[in-house]
């Protein structure tokens, strides 16, 4: 029996952490920090005021905002790149979203590899360290700012790919709540159904571990409950929902993806529906599925120590998902315009194109399996 695990970033969470950053950069031996941040976070207060001071006190560095508002592409990478160039920083800071944060570990890398982001798609080896990373989240879910990998979309495939490189790892991570509180309510939502998928997925991945599940199950516990219960503008809350996040993406880097998150991927790009959204619409209905076709795990997910069986632990599952639903109005594939007369030809394409998520299900999941799970997800 032999396993492998793997954390690598230090990570500080509290309410008015960010005040804290100046200290960090101090930490690090940085006299020359970059900034890219999302330009949405021009609209909270307490994001403008601290930024200021950080702004006063490294008056020669460089400050590049990220106005994109979804997944950047290579393209977008080279542009941003080059607006960092000017002043050759020795610390890159990414303050935002998943794809913020992606676009300061790409350029943290490009920085110290005079090559073309192209280059560095999917797994580059003899690559050089980047330089050093810090991560602040604007919303919780993608766990982007504790992981090594990185979204890019390649236009000319039409692919989301990236850049994967364990060197990329963030060296801190600063978790404030208060630098959520100006996001969208769906965002938040999408967000944290992110975190779900990464759970439930890496749970079930036939590549998990008895370590990795600890932290799907933990994941999945705070987000789940804080979608069920609480006040999502409660800062508290957002709190454990960056735990889900951070716990979630922890247990999917140990061991492996399967279905919702390859199908999330493929109609995302395909409707550019965000990933976290494009996740939840599939998340229940391949949860059912695999119950329905004999795997009786996910009863764990949930604390079941009450519970008399099993089976009435799945089923309280099931019904808590589906009053979360319910609640945050998740949509079917049919909103997105789909007809049955597609069923097939989704089916296929989409079994041809996520193969290797499929091949992590729990359950042999090939193109039947995604025909029923797709022809209940359209009216």
């Amino acid at each position: 029996m032999h396993y492998n695990f793997f954390l690598n970033t230090d990570i500080s969470i509290g309410i008015n952490e960010f005040k804290n950053l100046q200290d960090y950069i101090t930490q690090i031996g940085s006299v020359n920090p970059g900034v890219i941040y999302d330009s949405n976070l021009l609209e909270n207060e307490y994001f403008t005021e601290n930024i200021e001071s950080i702004k006063n006190k490294y008056s020669d560095s460089s400050f590049v905002i990220n106005d994109l508002n979804r997944e950047p592409t290579y393209s977008y990478l080279e542009q941003k790149r080059k607006e960092f160039n000017k002043n050759k920083p020795d610390l890159i800071i990414a303050i935002g979203g998943g794809s913020t944060i992606d676009l300061g570990k790409g350029i943290a890398l490009l920085l110290n590899n005079d090559v073309s982001a192209l280059s560095l798609k999917g797994f580059p080896v003899d690559v050089n360290d980047p330089i050093p990373l810090i991560t602040i989240p604007s919303i919780f879910g993608s766990g982007s700012e504790v992981s090594y990998n990185a979204v890019f979309i390649d236009e000319d495939e039409g692919r989301k790919l990236g850049i994967n490189s364990r060197k990329s790892f963030p060296v801190k991570t600063l978790i404030d709540p208060l630098l959520t509180m100006s996001a969208p309510i769906k965002a938040v939502i999408s967000s944290a159904l992110d975190s779900l998928v990464h759970c439930v997925d890496s749970f079930g991945s036939n590549k998990s571990t008895p370590i990795s599940r600890m932290f799907s199950i933990e994941g999945f516990r705070h987000t789940f409950t804080t979608l069920l219960k609480e006040d999502l503008y409660d800062p508290v809350a957002r709190i454990n929902l960056a735990i889900g996040s951070i716990c979630g993406i922890t247990a999917l880097m140990n061991s492996g993806d399967g279905p919702i998150n390859g199908f999330a991927y493929y109609f995302g790009v395909k409707n550019k529906i965000p990933h976290g959204l494009a996740g939840g619409i599939f998340l229940k209905e391949v949860m059912e599925w695999n119950y329905k076709n004999g795997f009786n795990g996910y009863s764990n997910l949930i604390n079941s120590s009450l519970i008399d069986s099993q089976e009435d632990a799945n089923a309280k599952l099931f019904k808590d998902l589906d009053n979360v639903y319910k609640r945050y109005d998740i949509p079917m594939l049919s909103n997105f315009g789909y007809k049955r007369n597609q069923v097939e030809e989704l089916a296929y394409n989409s079994s041809k194109s996520l193969s290797g998520s499929f091949s992590g299900n729990p359950i042999p999941f090939d193109k039947s399996s995604a025909t029923e799970v797709i022809n209940n997800l359209i009216k």
